[in-house]
């Protein structure tokens, strides 16, 4: 049994573990070149990094002692990884209580004898151990980052990788137990993800509003926020470490208790219905289309990913005044934001919000290829190629639905950027504003076309490969430049060659490599899936 759990982990700790193993170093290395050498250089480091974070607290925590490496790198490195962890935790916690079930695997360990409570107890110490492996490589990547610039003791560093374990196996714990509501792995995914962007939420919230702190420690997040040992001068929480381990001892045992008390593939809680009769009602003629039937199965998924995108655009719009005028105090940035005359507003707009829209962009095909993924582990492929109907017209609608969805919430973000553009007094170039909402499309597919070679040659790995060749790409695009990676290395990144259309206009390299990708891509998963067996 242990062996078949790090079967079912072993991806989330490549693509996790290699995510917190890059970031921290990629940091650690780059923050010469950022504070400088000189104590002057340093002091305007620090005073504009703590400007900007409190623009950026919806994404990254408070600093602490910025004029170290290590307290840069608990910021930027650190700070970033409860992202990851959510996506990880839901993953793993809605599969773990539900996808063996759909298998009916579940059904032939109880008929062995196996215990529910042993079963529970398995489940949260393979991933207890998988969590473990992840926290180390973070911690392994700091080391390195650090080499040669600062000493970083190994007592603070296991204190932090102690602090991200309990954060990861609490938040594992957390979803384990709300999966055991609904009756379905899609409905386990969804109570997940609003239980723990609930939590996530209410701390971001927090950072800024002093009278939510009391409030805020029922999240883990500000469990994990409260221990900075990592730097020099923090400390470790003796409060949030026991209270990270009570969440995951508890949440196992409430786990175990709902297990022991629902059916398998049934909710916890069964509603009584009233009796209905029976009636015939009439199916909508759309549903007949190859796209618009997919296009139905994902509308909530396609709204919702609308409204983030909306919501992100005012935000990174709105907060335009306060981060530009702290990114002009650094001498280096404020050539760059007012290159050539240009208007700094436009430029950050350009740069920094059309780079939240690619990664947004590149998450939705993340989502979607799970989707791919778990069609086929679940007989829903297998249904539909029973009608009967051609395998090459599956990959077809897949990739015209995706389309349909990429080419909306490219719309929907432009739009609310020219919006939000305009309640601040920016202008912005309607002919640029059209180009980086064109290649934004490309820039998606590319990465659809690779989840569907993986969803079509391997897919219960294809989400985690698919997130770790973003997360590579999104970091090679970040900090190569100002690492001094080689031109080839840097061309490698798919957000690099989408480029900056609304400043340069379009880099036209890129967009016919990405155009290859998505046309080798998907053409590549036809051929993979009309040779592959069903749920392998």
């Amino acid at each position: 049994m242990l062996r078949y759990g790090f079967r079912l982990h072993r991806w989330g700790i490549l693509g996790f573990g290699l995510v917190s193993f890059l970031s921290a170093t990629a940091q650690g290395a780059a923050y010469v070149k950022l504070a400088g050498t000189t104590p002057a250089e340093k002091a305007v480091f620090v005073k504009t990094m703590t400007a900007l974070a409190f623009q950026l607290s919806y994404f990254l925590p408070l600093p602490r002692h910025l004029d170290t490496l290590s307290g840069y790198v608990l910021w930027r490195a650190w700070g970033t990884l409860p992202l990851v962890i959510i996506f990880w935790a839901i993953v793993a916690g809605s599969g773990a209580a539900r996808a063996d079930e759909d298998r009916l695997l579940v059904e032939s360990w109880l008929a062995s004898r196996l215990s529910r409570a042993r079963l529970v107890a398995w489940r949260f110490a393979t991933f207890g151990l998988a969590a473990f492996a992840m926290a180390a490589l973070a911690g392994a990547g700091t080391l390195l980052g650090a080499a040669g610039i600062e000493t970083i003791g190994l007592d603070r560093l296991g204190g932090q990788v102690l602090t991200l374990w309990l954060l990861t196996v609490a938040c594992f714990g957390l979803v384990y137990l709300v999966s055991q509501v609904p009756g379905s792995k899609r409905g386990a995914q969804v109570a997940g993800t609003l239980l723990l962007l609930g939590l996530y939420l209410l701390q971001v919230a927090a950072r800024t509003q002093p009278s939510l702190d009391n409030l805020a420690w029922i999240s883990p997040f500000h469990w994990y926020e409260a221990t900075d040992v990592l730097a020099v001068g923090g400390g470790l929480s003796s409060a949030g470490t026991a209270l990270s381990a009570i969440a995951f001892v508890g949440s196992g045992v409430l786990a175990w208790l709902a297990f022991e008390r629902r059916d398998l593939r049934g909710p916890l809680f069964r509603l009584p219905r009233p009796a209905s009769r029976a009636g015939e009602g009439r199916a909508s003629p759309l549903l007949g289309w190859p796209v618009a039937r997919e296009l139905y199965r994902l509308r909530w998924i396609v709204l919702w990913w609308a409204a983030g995108v909306a919501g992100m655009a005012f935000l990174m719009v709105g907060i335009a005044h306060g981060v530009v005028d702290a990114l002009l105090a650094l001498p280096g940035l404020r050539g760059l934001l007012t290159r050539a005359g240009t208007d700094p507003y436009r430029v950050y707009i350009g740069i920094y919000w059309f780079s939240i829209a690619q990664a947004l962009l590149a998450g939705f095909a993340i989502h979607v290829v799970s989707g791919w993924a778990a069609d086929d582990g679940e007989g829903v492929l297998s249904a539909e190629l029973s009608l009967p109907r051609h395998r090459w017209s599956v990959m077809l609608e897949r990739a015209a639905t995706v389309l349909v969805g990429v080419v909306l919430l490219a719309v929907v973000g432009s739009v609310s950027t020219a919006i939000a553009a305009g309640q601040i007094g920016a202008t912005l170039d309607s002919a640029g504003v059209l180009r980086a909402t064109a290649l934004l499309v490309p820039f998606a597919l590319t990465f659809a076309a690779v989840g569907a070679v993986g969803s079509a040659w391997w897919p219960r790995a294809a989400v985690g490969v698919l997130g770790l060749l973003v997360f590579a790409s999104y970091l090679d695009s970040g900090l190569g430049p100002v690492l001094g990676w080689p031109d080839w290395l840097l061309n490698l990144s798919v957000f690099q060659l989408y480029g900056t259309p609304l400043l340069s206009g379009i880099y036209w390299t890129g967009l016919w490599a990405m155009v290859a990708v998505v046309v080798v891509g998907f053409g590549a998963a036809t051929l993979l899936m009309e040779r592959r067996e069903l749920s392998r």
